[in-house]
């Protein structure tokens, strides 16, 4: 399923509200055990540092979702991890929605790796938007190396927050519409790149725009040199 990067942030922020007001010893009805282990896993990540919201908006989804009590418990531990995760990776100092949209990427199957690269291209810049975006292109198909560097190569061309999340949106549009996943990204990447107005040859777009072309190289003829 294709997600809107801004509905999806629009979606967590709403979710993360309600279960930050969660009574935390009533969070699956009628189950004390599961309860005492839940409270524990919350009471340790808030005690840590982390934000809260995203674990509880898992319990909720699991409650919501009839899961096994043990499954949803198993979800909540991962959770945490992955804001630990994501905090060392985005350090030296990230914010809560930062943290956790790290979390999210993470548990998207974006790597750590990555994670890394996008913080050292944002520097200061708010995170949720560009890994929102990386998670996206990941989730529907695209490389990991290649999304990764697309996000990397439009941070470091200045685009604005609202400039990533607009790709999101138009590449869910040209998925939905027919076009294979590395296609749409790699129209919508390069017509962003015309408004930021980077050429196509220049010193600091050469390498990403080179991996943006479509189809192979051709090969070189026997017993001629590249140019």
């Amino acid at each position: 399923m294709m997600h809107k990067v801004i509905l999806g942030a629009l979606l967590v922020t709403a979710m993360a509200r309600v279960a930050s007001a969660q009574d935390t010893t009533a969070l699956i009805a009628g189950d004390r055990a599961a309860n005492a282990e839940l409270s524990k896993i919350i009471d340790g990540a808030r005690a840590n540092g982390l934000p809260v919201e995203p674990i509880l908006a898992k319990v909720n989804y699991g409650v919501l979702m009839k899961a096994p009590a043990a499954r949803i418990i198993a979800a909540v531990r991962g959770t945490a991890a992955r804001l630990e995760e994501a905090r060392a990776a985005l350090a030296p100092n990230p914010t809560n929605a930062d943290i956790a949209a790290g979390e999210n990427a993470l548990s998207s199957n974006v790597s750590v790796k990555s994670l890394k690269e996008i913080r050292g291209i944002a520097k200061n810049r708010p995170m949720a938007v560009p890994l929102g975006l990386l998670s996206q292109l990941v989730v529907s198909g695209v490389e990991e190396p290649k999304a990764t560097k697309i996000v990397a190569s439009l941070i470091r061309n200045g685009a604005s927050v609202q400039q990533l999340a607009e790709v999101g949106n138009d590449f869910s549009s040209l998925v939905l519409g027919g076009l294979k996943p590395d296609n749409a990204i790699d129209l919508r990447a390069n017509r962003l790149y015309a408004v930021l107005g980077v050429p196509t040859g220049s010193a600091s777009a050469a390498g990403d725009q080179h991996s943006l072309q479509a189809g192979p190289s051709s090969p070189t003829p026997p017993g001629k040199k590249k140019p």
